[in-house]
């Protein structure tokens, strides 16, 4: 009897043992199967569902008159995606494009353990060969897979690359920085000029499809329940920039010469050609630039990567004596008639120095029209010293020189305007006595300014004091044709009177027009151009070459600045190179006929 109640107590226990464990297994069940089944669901449609990114195109850039000057086109890369043994398919995939496999698999583990989630691009910039290939053994390369992407393209090589910019592939750096915007590694980004300074207008926002894969993780096609997010290509900028004066500006730096030109609109501050030389071709970066590319880029004593039109800063050498002009009117030192009392015969002393006119014969009596005119040295020594450093820096800092333009490009520099403090920090206390104010008031030593400045400031003496912030985009357009946004015209006033503005541009329209006067190769049939040559000291080589001048004097639609590095006087070499700018200008705009004059410049 004990024995029975023992067995019978036992089946009890193990009645109720299974029971509670069948019941925990249901309510286990249960859940799976109600609670979390969609996010089981879910782990098991994406172990057979991959997600592809549609790369959108980038936008267009055109000129003025509609000519394309940087556009995309499609490109093919083998990317390998998200799967575990990968080994195989990657040493099949080199040896049918002949790539050393043990090469491919090393760059593979690096940037997977830096970014283990994210694709990896083996091969870029596939030829259609290439494509053929992988499409024929695509059954035998599980985890890989073709993409399109957007690669950049110049239609016209080199030219106006230092406005356009180039695009190039994104580094670590970037990458950490951006990818919360959207940005994958091996994306490509603007990396200068305007492709830089527009990068979130141009890029776009990038698509996605859904495609299935079979374990091996090989594609058996797109998903037809999971919606395809089609990509929204990136906004076209319409430039400011004439394709015919930008042309005709890059070719007249031949023969290795270095410089930069640059014409813009007065009235509205519209740049109409921007040209750095020597130049690169963007397409370089845009299909990933070789280690032997860049290093001769890199190592160019000629700087072909640096934007000398407003990166690069010069001595202003004589165009600036219209400034020291402007200070000693508007101080009312002097009028246009007075002359100075000390007369040039080649020279002057100052103190313990004697400082040169350009002129060793000297040029006499002379009233501040004629010391513009013939560029007089001796003449603007003595404002130099009337004004001080003090009065010639203050005028500087009040037209705008020493400051940004505002230009739509990344990395312009301010130049140089050298006031007291600036000395006696450098230098120490008293150094900007003596013969310091003399050579600023030609545009020698510590005074620098950017070729974009001289341009500015030029345009505004031409537009009688109004100065409008330079520009290079005119309009922005979406892939539709929709209008996204105007150019708007921002206006300064240049801080020179009026009275001072109408003497100085008579005196510039001398330069050109007048016997005897040092701009006379930028003579214009019909028209009458105003400019003033220049010689900027170089302690490095030979002088630079300026000419800065505007057309039609009395309403100007065109100002333009050239630089040539290490070619001496500006009227021989910049002023002939700037006439051809303004002749064809002026002809495209109908205002004359471009009869090419050749006219002895004076020295």
């Amino acid at each position: 009897m004990a024995q029975d109640y023992k067995n019978s107590s036992r089946a009890a226990a193990a009645l109720i043992f299974w029971m509670a464990a069948l019941s925990v297994l249901l309510i286990r069940t249960a859940q799976l199967q109600i609670l979390e089944g969609a996010r089981y669901k879910n782990y098991a449609r994406q172990n057979r569902v991959r997600k592809v990114a549609i790369p959108a195109a980038r936008g267009l850039i055109f000129s003025r008159d509609s000519v394309i000057i940087a556009e995309s086109k499609p490109a093919f890369n083998l990317v390998l995606v998200a799967v575990r043994d990968w080994g195989p398919a990657v040493i099949t995939a080199a040896r049918i494009l002949g790539l050393d496999s043990n090469s491919v698999k090393q760059e593979i583990t690096f940037q997977r353990r830096a970014y283990p989630k994210d694709p990896v691009s083996i091969v870029r910039n596939l030829s259609p060969a290439q494509v053929a290939v992988i499409e024929e053994h695509s059954d035998q390369l599980p985890g890989l897979r073709l993409a399109t992407e957007s690669r950049r393209k110049a239609p016209y090589g080199s030219c106006a690359s230092h406005l356009i910019g180039y695009t190039s592939e994104l580094n670590s750096r970037e990458y950490e920085r951006l990818k919360d915007q959207g940005y994958r590694l091996g994306d490509f980004l603007g990396k200068g000029g305007l492709e830089k300074q527009y990068e979130y207008l141009l890029r776009g926002s990038d698509g996605c499809e859904f495609v299935e894969v079979d374990a091996k993780g090989r594609e058996q096609g797109n998903i037809p329940d999971l919606e395809r997010l089609e990509p929204v290509p990136g906004a076209n900028l319409y430039l400011t920039i004439d394709w015919k004066l930008q042309q005709l500006a890059e070719s007249l730096f031949v023969g290795g010469m270095q410089g930069s030109a640059v014409a813009l609109d007065p009235r509205t501050g519209q740049i109409l050609a921007l040209v750095s030389s020597p130049n690169f071709n963007p397409d370089l970066f845009s299909t990933g630039i070789s280690s032997e590319d860049w290093d001769r880029l890199a190592n160019d004593p000629s700087f072909p990567l640096w934007d000398r039109a407003i990166r690069s800063v010069y001595p202003p050498g004589s165009t600036f004596k219209v400034f020291t002009a402007a200070a000693a009117l508007d101080g009312g030192l002097i009028d246009e008639k007075k002359l100075l009392p000390k007369a040039c015969h080649g020279a002057m002393r100052i103190g313990n120095r004697v400082f040169k006119c350009w002129k060793p014969s000297g040029h006499g009596s002379l009233n501040l029209h004629e010391a513009i005119v013939q560029s007089c040295d001796v003449y603007f020594y003595q404002l130099g010293q009337m004004l001080g450093v003090q009065g010639i820096s203050d005028l500087c800092l009040k037209v705008g020189l020493g400051s940004k333009t505002g230009i739509d490009l990344p990395q312009e520099v301010p130049g140089l305007v050298p006031t007291i403090s600036w000395y006696e920090k450098r230098l120490g206390r008293g150094s900007w006595g003596g013969g310091v104010p003399a050579n600023l008031s030609i545009g020698q030593g510590e005074l620098l300014v950017t070729p974009l400045q001289l341009a500015v400031m030029y345009g505004a003496i031409g537009n009688n004091g109004r100065l409008f912030q330079p520009h290079l985009v005119l309009k922005t357009e979406d892939y539709k044709g929709e209008l996204l946004e105007k150019e708007k015209l921002i206006r300064h006033q240049l801080g020179i009177s009026p009275s001072s503005i109408a003497i100085i541009k008579q005196a510039l329209a001398g330069v050109v027009n007048q016997p005897g006067g040092t701009g006379g190769s930028a003579r214009t049939y019909g028209v009458e151009v105003a400019g003033k040559t220049g010689t900027a000291q170089n302690p490095h080589g030979d002088d630079h070459s300026w000419f800065v001048a505007f057309a039609p004097k009395d309403d100007p639609v065109i100002s333009v600045a050239v630089l040539v590095e290490n070619a001496g006087h500006g009227s021989a070499v910049a002023a002939p190179l700037a006439g051809k700018l303004i002749r064809q200008y002026l002809a495209q705009q109908g205002i004359t006929k471009d009869h090419n004059l050749k006219v002895a410049a004076a020295p």
